[in-house]
């Protein structure tokens, strides 16, 4: 995928290439088009994209399933702009999370020189803070029955820089959300700013490990 000016340029020979090597893996192999897409690639111009893409996935993976996303970075405010085609029910729909952004975010330099002053937010697990979670895993859920597509939690996470309680908190009461919503989900990430493994001490941060797998108090690497 290239940008150049003001158009965009989308190239699926790597897709054909791709499907084609991998086309008799395990059937637990998935494919996804395009992490986050963003920017040019606006709602009108992902959707052409992903059924060209998907079109050329199909000619060697016919049942092989795919993980696709809305445009903005897989925001689940742009969900509803989605058009998938119907006949395909191999499609796994994912989001990524990382509300109230100014707590997910809070330090993080590529959030913006902003992103300073965010620093010291808090998630307390208010009832005010809670519904909020609720009602946007909600609004996807809710779109996953009316369109009869599975949803995977594709990314969630609070980076390093927030206070590790309040990640815990945020980290625990998403992940047992996406479960009451029947999503499957992936944290966001393992060992780098947001990681639940530390690389330096050469193991897990309980706390988050603890949120994540509430039974997994014992590993320690």
């Amino acid at each position: 995928i290239g940008s150049f000016g003001d158009t965009v340029t989308l190239d699926v020979a790597q897709w054909k290439q791709v499907a084609a090597r991998y086309k008799d893996k395990p059937a637990n192999l998935y494919f996804e088009l395009l992490n986050e897409p963003h920017d040019k690639l606006d709602d009108a111009t992902w959707n052409a994209y992903l059924v060209d893409a998907l079109a050329v996935v199909r000619a060697t993976n016919p049942s092989r399933p795919v993980v696709i996303g809305p445009a903005w970075w897989n925001s689940k405010d742009h969900i509803a702009q989605l058009k998938l085609p119907d006949a395909d029910r191999n499609i796994i729909v994912t989001i990524h999370y990382y509300e109230p952004f100014k707590f997910t975010h809070q330090g993080a330099s590529w959030a913006g020189k902003e992103s300073a002053a965010w620093l010291g937010t808090t998630w307390k697990g208010t009832d005010e803070e809670k519904a909020a979670v609720k009602k946007h895993l909600a609004q996807v859920a809710k779109w996953g029955a009316d369109n009869n597509r599975p949803i995977y939690l594709g990314e969630f996470g609070a980076y390093e820089k927030g206070a590790l309680d309040s990640r815990e908190r945020w980290t625990s009461f998403v992940a047992r959300e996406a479960e009451a919503n029947h999503f499957t989900w992936s944290y966001w990430e393992y060992c780098s700013g947001f990681g639940v493994f530390d690389p330096k001490a050469k193991e897990y941060r309980q706390e988050l490990l603890r949120a994540l797998v509430p039974d997994s108090a014992l590993v320690k690497k």
